[in-house]
């Protein structure tokens, strides 16, 4: 048996000191305990209850097996299953799961007070009255000002429905307080419509004047991108009008995913439940990180300003008087401008747009020449599947129309489009050569081309009267544009060019090194500017047709020649080959020089009926199987390839011009300066000594030179 150490009379002093300090304590919990549940018995409670609600006609209801009791920090009871219901025709008003009532110290003596009422799970109900006054859970705001209510009120994962004016709304996981006391209020709620929103409003009140309101609602916009807006300032509020008058304050809105910043200051806002007059309204905007105030390095430095004047929303229809925006768009040495202004009027399920005017402008780099400029007037509707809008007016100083209608489903948004324009010249959209260190790097507009095409497909019918570029003019130029997020498809193309026609078809697929396709038939065209502008070949002219089917990968020339593949076909009439005549190959038959070099010359031409060749390319390497040219006088036949990276070609070519009269040629070099060549190899090949390859190379110089004195041009008049 162990025993307590013994330390004198001192030590059981403490120890029967502490023992009976304990017990008293004790005593008093269990009194207090006791008596508190004596106080506030369920009888009690539901006899006091009924007296103070007796008055605005309700009585309370609760689970009297749940009664939870306690002291601090002031007198307090838990009731479970708590509702509110009216006492004539048993309507809820109210009801929770939990309900914490706190009561002043006072309430002990009779004189009863609610400190505090935590509601947990609470299901509340709110409507509007005739006379503008709101009744919250079956207590109106004269009631509130009564010693009914408890000084703070506190809400946990609540619901708080709404009626007024004809219409209902539930706002959901409300949580927050409102402390009569101090005279101030933090609220939030979900509100679904019908995706989910979170609004928040924290401040303090004296009576009707609210100071540092902040409110701030987040969710997301019918795309799916997440937004934050809030607001910040001072108001007054009119119970009988249940109207929110705001004096200056701060608007801001951000919207991640576009990388944009919203700031605004308003004035004189008048806000009730179902009604708003915005006189006026000032924002600008920029896609700045609210961090540091810079947007990212990469990104397009987007800013503006911009108004909204005279706006009013009553019975559901929102009007604004005149709206005004203005930006600017920076990236890389270019930048792009912008500006719209009008008027909008929008109900339940529709919007007009009237006086509307939008304005664009685009420099490719500082003191370029514009372009992009459009000055368009016109109007728009829709309702809330589909939109439309007509518009007149011009682009680059060209006359033009544009109609263009949208339409929402589930695989996201369709826009259709017709553009009509009497002109357009391309020599400003043609980008220029970038530097070297750019050129890995794709050009701005395809590297935001998916991002802006996100859940859209965009269907254009394009009609341009005359379409102009560097050297190149094309009339009636007709095509029908599939855009989406991964490719550009043109299909239909219809236009007259090159003294003829064409017509076909081209595709653009989007990616860090876009692939190309297009296939092309053009028919009764002049050959030779086709051939400059497409390949910088100008050594072929004549009328005829020709079709390519091609595809490549990268969109400046310089990728896309080395990865060039498909097939093409040329058949001419009446045309000539530039940078050899035949016909004068040689001057005299004594003089004739045993060599097989005969160099370009620009002004000579060997002249043609018919002409046709055929080729097939891949990674920029051409071979053509057949090659063939007829005259009055010449026969050409042949065949070789070409190699568009390099810009140069090689081919073997045979001229007849009838039995045993036979011209072997090389030609080959530059596709710009080529090289004419006897074919020495073709003419001694299955001769032994270097006597029999010189006699043979004399003969055929001599037969040819028989051959050249017959033929039309060098005969004398």
């Amino acid at each position: 048996m162990s025993k307590l150490p013994y330390h004198g009379p001192n030590w059981r002093k403490l120890w029967l000191k502490t023992l009976l300090f304990g017990l008293v304590l004790l005593a008093l919990w269990l009194g207090a305990s006791f008596g508190l549940s004596r106080l506030l018995s369920e009888a009690r409670i539901r006899q006091t209850a009924n007296q103070m609600l007796a008055a605005q006609g309700q009585q309370l209801n609760f689970d009297g097996h749940q009664i939870e009791r306690g002291w601090f920090p002031y007198p307090y009871i838990v009731l479970h299953q708590v509702g509110l219901s009216r006492t004539q025709g048993g309507s809820q008003t109210m009801n929770a799961e939990s309900a914490k009532l706190s009561f002043g110290w006072p309430s002990l003596w009779g004189d009863v007070s609610l400190h505090s009422l935590h509601l947990q799970r609470a299901n509340i109900s709110a409507q509007r009255l005739e006379n503008g006054q709101w009744e919250v859970a079956g207590f109106t705001a004269n009631q509130a000002e009564n010693s009914t209510l408890p000084h703070r009120i506190e809400l946990e994962d609540s619901t708080l429905r709404l009626q007024y004016g004809g219409q209902k709304q539930i706002l959901r996981q409300v949580a927050g307080f409102i402390d009569r006391a101090d005279g101030n209020f933090s609220l939030s709620a979900s509100l679904f419509a019908p995706q989910e929103y979170r609004m928040q409003a924290t401040g303090s009140y004296s009576g009707s004047h609210f100071e540092q309101l902040q409110t701030t609602l987040s969710g997301f916009l019918p795309d799916g991108q997440p937004f934050t807006a809030a607001w910040q300032g001072n108001a007054d509020y009119t119970p009988g009008q249940s109207r929110l008058n705001t004096k200056e304050g701060r608007l801001s809105i951000q919207i991640p995913d576009w990388q944009l910043n919203i700031e605004g200051n308003t004035r004189n806002w008048q806000l009730t439940p179902d009604s708003a007059v915005l006189p006026e309204t000032h924002i600008i905007f920029s896609n700045a990180d609210p961090a540091n105030g810079q947007p990212p390095a990469d990104a397009v430095r987007h800013s503006g300003s911009g108004s909204i004047n005279k706006v009013s929303y009553q019975n559901r229809t929102l009007e604004i008087g005149g709206f005004q925006i203005s930006g600017t768009a920076e990236y890389g040495r270019g930048s792009s401008g912008y500006s719209a202004n009008g008027r909008l009027q929008a109900g339940p399920g529709h919007f007009q747009i009237d006086s509307l005017y939008l304005s664009t402008r685009h420099n490719a780099a500082p003191g370029s020449m514009p372009y992009l400029s459009g000055q368009w007037h016109g109007q728009a509707a829709g309702n809330g599947q589909s939109w439309n809008a007509e518009l007149q007016g011009s682009l680059d100083n060209n006359e033009g129309y544009l109609k263009i209608s949208g339409s929402l489903s589930e695989q996201g948004h369709n826009i259709q489009a017709a553009l009509n324009l009497s002109k357009l010249s391309l020599s400003g959209y043609l980008e220029a050569e970038r530097p070297p260190a750019a050129e890995n790097t794709p050009p701005l507009w395809l590297q935001y081309w998916p991002q802006a095409l996100r859940r859209r497909q965009i269907s254009l019918t394009l009609d341009i009267g005359t379409l102009e570029s560097s050297g190149l003019q094309i009339q009636n130029f007709h095509s029908t544009l599939h855009l989406d997020a991964d490719k550009l498809e043109a299909q239909t193309i219809k236009m007259q060019m090159y003294e003829g026609s064409a017509e076909g078809s081209a595709v653009l697929h989007q990616g860090s090194r876009p692939k190309w396709e297009a296939a092309l038939q053009f028919n009764n065209i002049q050959i030779k500017p086709l051939l400059q502008d497409a390949f910088r070949f100008n050594h072929l002219s004549g009328r005829g047709n020709a079709s390519f089917r091609l595809g490549a990968e990268g969109l400046n020339r310089s990728e896309w020649h080395t990865t060039l593949a498909g097939q093409g076909k040329i058949v001419l009439d009446n045309g000539a080959w530039q940078g050899i005549n035949l016909g004068k190959l040689l001057n005299k038959p004594d003089n004739l020089p045993v060599r097989n070099l005969i160099r370009y010359n620009a002004e000579s031409s060997t002249p043609f009926r018919h002409f046709s060749i055929e080729a097939t390319v891949e990674n920029g390497i051409g071979t053509t199987p057949r090659l063939s040219l007829q005259s009055d006088s010449l026969n050409l036949s042949g065949q070789g390839s070409f190699d568009i990276r390099t810009a140069t070609l090689n081919y073997a070519v045979l001229a007849s011009a009838g039995q045993d009269l036979w011209l072997p040629l090389k030609i080959n070099g530059s596709i710009n300066r080529p090289n004419f060549a006897l074919d020495y190899q073709r003419i001694t090949g299955n001769l032994q000594s270097p006597e029999q390859k010189q006699r043979a190379l004399q003969d055929v110089l001599q037969q040819q030179w028989q051959w050249i004195q017959k033929l039309p041009e060098n005969q004398q008049p």
